[in-house]
């Protein structure tokens, strides 16, 4: 059963971590839509000296509600309740020691969940949730409505709750969902699970039970039938699948002399030329986000005329170049081995050379052998980073590069007409850029560049 928080009887609130969605934890708390009493005492800890949010926080607490460098378990047991910030490992033994001994912990999107009275979808999974998460909302926006995308896709859940909106969209993640029990949402999609996070799970199976909490208050499921082990235990009551098969009852690919159709019910709903954004597994993308928009009141025949519009996110599957008859791929935000296994499944059918994939950086704990199957579709393949002389082991012919650039420029030698080269990681980015976003960029950079010079 569900603890609803009595937020009049707080005394005290202790925030953990002055990331984005800390800092907005603390912003919400003093607004004034802030559910809390006005004799209640805010304090904010973070592990860092320098937390990038310290200006900004000057602005909403004194410096003696703040400390920085960490945090005492006396602190978190004398907190009448504990907001985790996401980034945070929940494992940390004050934590648990704290939850023991009765302290209430919730994230900002539980705080959001208890607070708020709109329509709300979510979606979560390994792979793809940023991209379903704005199709739905640019959806609604096509047609008129005050969609909001929120949560891990950028803007914090507890910003997005003051804003007018006739309905929320949000991408969450396992460690969001670690803290959230009583999200009420007109739909839950579970796109797919792959191995990811396991420097912070202690199983893959911790992992996917995280996710799970999407579907304690779903109205309507939507699953993958392509990644049915990853299915609650007891399937829910009223479930819509997507997948790469054809299905008489739910959504569905077919294919045509036109190419892969996307099929609803069993009859043509779109072909894939319509769209922008390329790959099967964006396909299906597109089906849960159809699927999603129909719980908040759009038809699918409204989706489509919507998605026709889009053009994709950054550093997701992204073409960002073509020269002399090659493509190159972004798909820098492919962080996992999930992720690039979805792009070259995704992206092989569509291309009639050669597939060059770029992949490395840090693997996170992953464990590499799980990306030999996928392999046998590249034909090439050049790695970057610290775990990439692990991935090289796996392909005969590979080639280790010591920086991103030295990678692109023996693609390009190498290209022909009719060649893709692919960013696809595989792998977090910080043992050499700031983060996903700074990867994609140096990769186009470097592609711009090296056209430039040959010009």
């Amino acid at each position: 059963m569900d603890k609803r928080i009595q937020w009049q009887k707080l005394e005290t609130v202790v925030v953990l971590g002055l990331g984005q969605s800390g800092t907005s934890v603390v912003r919400f708390f003093v607004s004034e839509h802030s559910p809390l009493p006005a004799k209640c005492d805010i304090r904010v800890y973070d592990s860092r000296e320098q937390p990038p949010s310290l200006s900004e926080i000057s602005k909403y607490i004194d410096s003696t509600q703040l400390t920085t460098g960490g945090w005492q378990l006396e602190d978190l047991l004398a907190a009448d309740l504990l907001v985790v910030s996401p980034g945070i490992d929940t494992r940390d033994a004050d934590i648990q020691m704290a939850k023991d001994a009765g302290v209430p912990i919730v994230g900002d999107v539980e705080i959001f969940a208890q607070l708020n009275q709109r329509p709300v979808v979510a979606i979560t999974g390994s792979n793809g949730k940023s991209t379903v998460t704005t199709l739905v909302a640019q959806m609604g926006q096509y047609h008129g409505h005050r969609w909001i995308a929120a949560g891990n896709i950028g803007v914090p859940v507890l910003d997005a709750l003051q804003q007018d909106a006739d309905a929320y969209v949000l991408e969450l993640s396992s460690f969001q969902l670690e803290t959230t029990q009583s999200l009420a949402l007109k739909g839950a999609a579970l796109l797919n699970v792959s191995a990811d996070h396991l420097d912070r799970y202690d199983s893959e199976q911790a992992y996917f039970e995280a996710k799970l909490n999407i579907f304690n208050h779903a109205a309507v499921s939507v699953l993958n039938r392509q990644d049915q082990q990853h299915w609650p235990m007891q399937v829910p009551e009223s479930v819509v699948t997507v997948g790469t098969d054809e299905s008489d009852s739910d959504y569905g690919l077919n294919s045509s002399e036109q190419g892969m159709v996307i099929t609803r019910h069993g009859k043509a709903l779109a072909a894939a030329n319509q769209f922008s954004i390329a790959g099967t597994h964006n396909l299906v993308n597109i089906q849960a986000a159809l699927a999603l928009a129909e719980t908040l009141g759009l038809s699918a025949e409204q989706g489509v005329k919507a998605i026709e519009q889009f053009t994709g996110l950054p550093h997701r599957c992204q073409v960002v170049y073509e020269a002399n008859g090659v493509r190159w791929v972004d798909d820098s935000k492919a962080t996992n081995i999930g992720a690039t296994e979805a792009a070259i499944n995704g992206l092989r059918p569509v291309i009639e050379g050669r597939l060059i994939l770029i992949a490395g950086g840090d693997g996170k704990g992953a464990q590499f052998s799980q990306l030999v199957p996928v392999l046998t579709y590249v034909d090439v393949l050049l790695t970057i980073g610290r775990d990439g002389r692990k991935i090289a082991e796996l392909r005969k012919g590979a080639r280790y590069c010591e920086h991103l650039s030295e990678a692109v420029k023996t693609a390009q030698q190498i290209a022909e007409p009719g060649d893709w080269v692919v960013l696809s990681p595989a792998c977090a980015s910080l043992d050499q850029f700031k983060n996903f976003v700074e990867r994609g960029e140096v990769f186009q950079q470097s592609i711009a560049r090296l056209y430039e010079r040959s010009a």
